[in-house]
Formats: structure tokens, C-alpha cells, sequence
């Protein structure tokens, strides 16, 4: 059981998609895989604010995340490892973060622009991932372990839902089609219907015009 991969994320709201992520710096660990890609297109955007949470992912992996103030620190781990464990690693790794980089340099970096901090990750993911323990380290795990409480969800759920979001989606997309075109189909009808009548009104004005002029003035 081990760290796989870990990053630093800042977030930014976005008035017209709503959540979007910048990650700061990531590592990863020799595994391969698409977990990068999960992290951005899902994780990141189900983190909540200023908490800590965990998403499982296909009943071997374990997101485990560490949001405040609008930065996200994560890692991915084997299902087994230890959540208070990993808790304290990315608490550390905020601390380091955080003495490495002023609040200006952390909230002015752009994308990867704080690559610097790779090898702090790997060091500790490395530190984290062997066999060793601190006796220090080894209380502050059983303190984290007493108190943490983790918002836990399956991602597996959460992709599910976001399926039937995209379903629900483009269901109300085609209603507002068909509604669109039932729309202009009545405004047609109600123009038709107008025209007709006009040629109605014309036409028995027409008609009344000569009847007057044979009944009245010729």
C-alpha cells in the first residue's frame, strides 16, 4: 500500500463554468495510469470547500483531499492505506507548501508554475511510502485518526450522477427544440390565420362596395 500521485491545485471561480482548478505542481509515483486526468475532470470539482473528504475509485484506489482557502492539496493512494496517514501527508505537504511560497507567489502562479515543489512531493511521498515511523509522527497519526472526519463518497456514484446530469441535460436541450419549433409553427398559424382574414375583410368590403354603387348610385 502506497502514494501514488499528489498535487497542489488553486481555485477560481468562474462566472460562466463555475468551479475551475489551476494545478499549481503534481507528481506521480511509478504507477501509470489516467488518474491526472480523473483528478481534473472529476475530483477537483467535488472537493468541498475548507474540508477534508475521500473518494473512492474502483474499489482500489482512495482520492484523499485537503481543501482551504481556495487551494486543494490531494494524493491518490492504495484503498488500504491508512486515511489518517494520508491526511498527515497532505498536511505536511500544505505546511511545506506554504513556507516555500508567499501568498502572492501561490495566488499569482499560472498553470505548473510552481514545478519547483516536485521534489518536496517526492521526497515525502517516498518518506511516507516506506516502512519507517516517526514516534512523533506516530502520535500526531493516532490525534488525526481520533478526530478526523472525512467526507467519504464513492466516485464511481458521483460519475454516475453526472451522467444523468448530462442526460437530463440534453433532454431539456431537445424540449427547448421542440418548444422552439411548436413556438414558430403557432406564430406561423397565427399569421396565416391573420391573412386570411384580412383577405376575408377585404373581400366583403369589396363586395359591399358594389352593392352600394349598383343599388345606390348608378
Amino acid at each position: 500500500m502506497s502514494i501514488i500521485y499528489a498535487l497542489v491545485a488553486r481555485e477560481e471561480e468562474d462566472l460562466e463554468y463555475g468551479r475551475n482548478f489551476h494545478v499549481l505542481v503534481e507528481h506521480s509515483g511509478d504507477s501509470t495510469g489516467n488518474f491526472p486526468q480523473v483528478t481534473r475532470e472529476l475530483v477537483l470539482k467535488e472537493v468541498p470547500k475548507n474540508q477534508k473528504s475521500v473518494y473512492n475509485y474502483k474499489g482500489k484506489y482512495a482520492f484523499h483531499c485537503l481543501n482551504e482557502e481556495g487551494f486543494t492539496y490531494l494524493c491518490l493512494a492504495d484503498v488500504d492505506y491508512p486515511k489518517s496517514r494520508a491526511q498527515v501527508f497532505l498536511e505536511e505537504m500544505r505546511i511545506a507548501f506554504c513556507n516555500k511560497y508567499s501568498t502572492d507567489q501561490r495566488n499569482s502562479a499560472i498553470s505548473y508554475g510552481l514545478s519547483g515543489f516536485t521534489d518536496v512531493i517526492k521526497q515525502k511521498m517516498e518518506y511516507y511510502n516506506s516502512n519507517k515511523v516517526d514516534p512523533r509522527l506516530a502520535k500526531i497519526r493516532h490525534d488525526a485518526g481520533a478526530t478526523l472526519h472525512l467526507m467519504e463518497q464513492n466516485l464511481e456514484t458521483i460519475i454516475d450522477r453526472g451522467e444523468k446530469i448530462e442526460l437530463l441535460v440534453k433532454k431539456a436541450h431537445t424540449l427547448n427544440v421542440e418548444s422552439g419549433n411548436l413556438k414558430a409553427r403557432a406564430l406561423t398559424f397565427k399569421e396565416q390565420a391573420r391573412n386570411e382574414a384580412l383577405k376575408k375583410t377585404i373581400l366583403l368590403g369589396g363586395i359591399v362596395l358594389v352593392v352600394v354603387y349598383f343599388v345606390f348610385i348608378r
